[in-house]
């Protein structure tokens, strides 16, 4: 016993000066790029108490104390009164200075020294008694309120009880005029049925209800009809694709289109489902029986490659469900995000619903005329492209496009001035003939992968006592740009402001960008945000901070030059902000429901020259930055010399590739580099400009430090997938947090009314109806599989068992109703 004693007392003074030296190390290149005294000071203090157990003195607790008290201190003053922030700064010290209360420890003393044991532990009790009762304090202060908002007491008349587009209404108000399950009765949610897709991997579909059926896409494009009111499948269509690219995006099928003939048409599929698929192709199916609508386009398909010149089949695909606009399909395309110039063009076509035939073209680089190229040329390639959800407002027959950004996504200097001109905003096109009507662009020479990701949402607000027919812009920044529908005018101030400058030799920015002043939930990150498990790797992302060039949101990419500068923090990362679950609204009073990600990433920035020099292994690497792959690691290294000013994709005129990655602890903890939450659900008030309230939404009972599942209930706000849905019956709801987990929120107050646990992390946004049959209101959610990889047979593709794959395997839509029957 005495032996353990003494091993563990050495193992304790090792600690001690392990965690010493490195706060002293760290701490000092700390403070000389300009950070915080405190790990310097902690880290010496920590040095000092080592000595003092090494001699047996009964001072090391006295100052092992201190320690405790001033980290308690500074804690509080840097954490704003936020239990997250406050508790990994002082908990580790916590969790040490408990071995100054174990017999062990006593056995160390000096025998001369025992009376003054019971002193020396208050030293140890005091500040650890005080910080358990400041976490106590913190953890008890909620998420912030301000009003319940406009209420124009809207009439409970249903208009519409299915679900008829992606987002509900053609204008995406991912709104259901639905009450049944209402503040008061959601908690007797219970869930009604669930099917199984049989389709592994990726399923980010939010469904369609009319005919009494719900109409889902699966991965590859699987299209599945299944009762609204049972759950029983109907008919189902496999096209039989195969992944244009290795990446999960080239499976992705976020939803299909749903096109009704007018009354007295004679032809096939006078109800019909239209999917775009990952093979850059669109086919219509019969709603009712699935059948192949061979009226359409060639037996049923049309080609969407037609028109787009020779490319690699993973450089362009559709993930999105067509628009339907009156009798026409819209489309656009995923161009997919390289270092390359001379991409597949980023066109937007129209094709007749029925019949498949070409309408009409918007292809930026042919102004003024919307048809097809003549035979042997193309659409303007490298264009900016639409890869997101369009919407649709009958009657002003607007079209509303997210627009991207023309490759690559990093460096401008290449990009041609129309391409600078329509990229990263939002287009409002004539649905009748193509013709642009306004544009308004949220970032200006965007070099920071901050395309408009989200469908453009329509809503009708109040302001000086008019009605403003609106269209809210969700983007990556976190800012949601409310715009006067009819002409791109913003509906609230939208200012210029000075932008940071002085980006890299070859590379321009604009001097101002446009920021919204609606609630945004972006603020500029100093040191003090920066996170971590212990102080160690709290530390270490400080100085990765001070290392970094940050001078707030459009920061240019920067090439690190050395240990001071390691590139550029991105803030918001190019996750979003918002992405492509876009927000909802409460159409009825103009209130908007946002949950955009809080997330950061690295950027650096290398030169085709190191990459040459570092050959596959750098061409790899730029591949992994990105869902979608830069560079072949296999294919030829970059070409020297000047570029031809003749070819306008001359790759040598691309002078810098750049390389984001998750900012991310460099300890290996999995964990983000700065202080939670790292996403959150809020609602404000469109017509005044008001934030109602706001709060994490998802815990981290799913996730923890390493990968491993914590099982605690914080609210962290982890990252988001999908959108959320919002009901005339005063709820929100939310299923894609990476917890598995729906919740419903109390619209006007915040206040979560209701959670169920799912089979997984959800990845689309819930929807809602009344079946016909039995008069109840349905919440569908839809979940991937969480196994997602099975066993196959290399050759054959085959699965290697024989159990029946659609009723155990794949994606899962769960339906949950009132267990009182309405």
């Amino acid at each position: 016993m005495i032996m353990a004693g003494k091993i563990a007392h050495w193992i304790f003074i090792t600690l001690l000066i392990l965690i010493g030296l490195l706060l002293t190390l760290g701490g000092g290149f700390l403070v000389y790029l300009g950070g915080s005294f405190y790990y310097l000071i902690a880290g010496v203090a920590t040095i000092a108490t080592a000595v003092l157990v090494i001699k047996r003195s009964p001072h090391a607790p006295k100052l092992f104390g201190i320690i405790i008290a001033l980290t308690l201190l500074w804690g509080i003053w840097e954490s704003d009164w936020r239990f997250l922030s406050l508790l990994p700064r002082i908990a580790a010290w916590m969790g040490v200075g408990l071995w100054f209360l174990t017999p062990w420890y006593r056995g160390t003393l000096i025998k001369r020294y025992e009376e003054k044991i019971p002193a020396t532990r208050n030293w140890i009790l005091a500040p650890t008694a005080a910080s358990i009762v400041a976490l106590f304090v913190f953890a008890s202060l909620g998420y912030t309120q301000h009003s319940t908002g406009t209420d124009r007491k809207i009439a409970t008349k249903e208009e519409s009880s299915d679900w008829r587009s992606y987002g509900n209404t053609p204008g995406g108000t991912r709104f259901a005029q639905l009450t049944d399950i209402n503040t008061e009765t959601v908690s007797g949610l219970k869930e009604a049925w669930r099917y199984r897709t049989g389709v592994e991997e990726d399923f980010k579909s939010t469904p369609l209800n009319v005919n009494g059926m719900l109409y889902i896409c699966a991965a590859l494009n699987v299209v599945i009809a299944i009762d609204d009111t049972t759950g029983k499948e109907v008919w189902r269509y496999e096209p039989g694709l195969t992944p244009p690219a290795a990446h999960q995006y080239a499976k992705t099928c976020r939803g299909v289109g749903y096109h009704e003939a007018a009354a007295g048409y004679s032809g096939q599929c006078a109800k019909r489902i239209i999917t775009a698929t990952v093979n850059a192709s669109m086919i219509a199916l019969d709603a009712l029986t699935g059948e192949v609508c061979n009226d359409f386009g060639n037996d049923g398909v049309v080609d969407l490659r037609r028109g787009l010149g020779q490319h690699e089949v993973g450089d362009y695909y559709k993930t999105s469900p067509p628009l339907v606009a009156g009798d026409n399909l819209i489309v656009g395309g995923l161009v997919n995000d390289t270092q390359k110039l001379g991409l597949p063009s980023g066109v937007v076509r129209a094709f007749n619903a029925l019949t498949g035939d070409f309408v009409w073209a918007w292809d930026i680089g042919r102004p003024g005329n919307n048809s097809e190229p003549p035979e042997g040329e193309t659409y303007t390639k490298g264009t900016p492209n639409v890869w997101s959800i369009m919407s649709y407002d009958p009657e002003l027959d607007l079209v509303y496009l997210p627009t991207g950004n023309a490759a690559p996504d990093y460096y401008g200097g290449a990009r041609r001035k129309f391409d600078d001109e329509w990229s990263s905003a939002v287009v409002a096109i004539d649905g009748k003939t193509g013709e642009p009507r306004w544009k308004y662009q949220t970032v200006h020479h965007d070099i920071w992968d901050y395309d408009v990701p989200a469908q453009p949402v329509l809503v009708d607000v109040v302001k000086d006592g008019k009605n403003v027919p609106s269209v809210a812009v969700p983007t990556k920044m976190g800012d949601i740009f409310l715009l006067d529908r009819r002409t791109g005018k913003p509906v609230h101030e939208t200012p210029e402001k000075p932008a940071p400058q002085n980006p890299e030799e070859g590379e321009y920015v604009a001097a101002t960008q446009p920021r919204s002043s609606l609630p945004n939930f972006h603020p500029y990150r100093h040191e003090k945000d920066m996170w971590g498990l212990t102080p160690i790797d709290q530390m270490v992302c400080r100085i990765e901070y001070h290392t970094m060039r940050y001078e707030g949101m459009y920061t240019p990419p920067t090439v690190p030059t050395g240990i001071t500068n390691t590139g550029t923090m991105l803030y918001p990362g190019n996750f979003g902000g918002f992405n492509w679950g876009s927000v909802s609204v409460d159409a009825d009073n103009g209130l908007l429901v946002a949950a955009p990600m809080m997330l950061a990433h690295r950027l650096i920035l290398v030169t085709p020259e190191q990459v040459a020099d570092a050959g596959p292994e750098a061409a790899l690497l730029l591949g992994r930055s990105h869902p979608a792959v830069h560079l072949d690691p296999d294919g030829p290294r970059p070409k020297m010399g000047e570029p031809d000013p003749n070819d306008p994709f001359d790759h040598r005129k691309i002078k810098y590739y750049g390389l984001p990655m998750p900012f991310m602890s460099r300890l290996g903890t999995q964990i983000p580099c700065f202080e939670p939450p790292w996403s959150r659900i809020a609602v404000m008030d469109l017509n005044t400009n008001e934030l109602l309230w706001s709060r994490p939404v998802g815990d981290m009972s799913s996730s923890g430090p390493f990968n491993i599942r914590s099982g605690l209930p914080f609210d962290v706000g982890t990252a988001i997938r999908a959108g959320t849905l919002t009901t005339r019956g005063g709820l929100t709801f939310i299923s894609s947090t990476m917890d598995s987990k729906i919740r419903a929120y109390d619209l006007r107050t915040g206040e979560e009314k209701w959670k169920a646990e799912l089979p997984g992390n959800g990845q689309s946004t819930p929807m809602s109806y009344r079946s016909q049959k039995d008069g109840k209101q349905y919440l569908i959610v839809t979940v991937p599989d969480p196994t997602w990889r099975y066993p196959r047979d290399p050759d054959t593709g085959e699965y290697l068992d024989s159990q029946d794959v659609r009723d155990g395997r794949g994606g899962y839509v769960i339906a949950y109703t009132l267990d009182n029957g309405k």
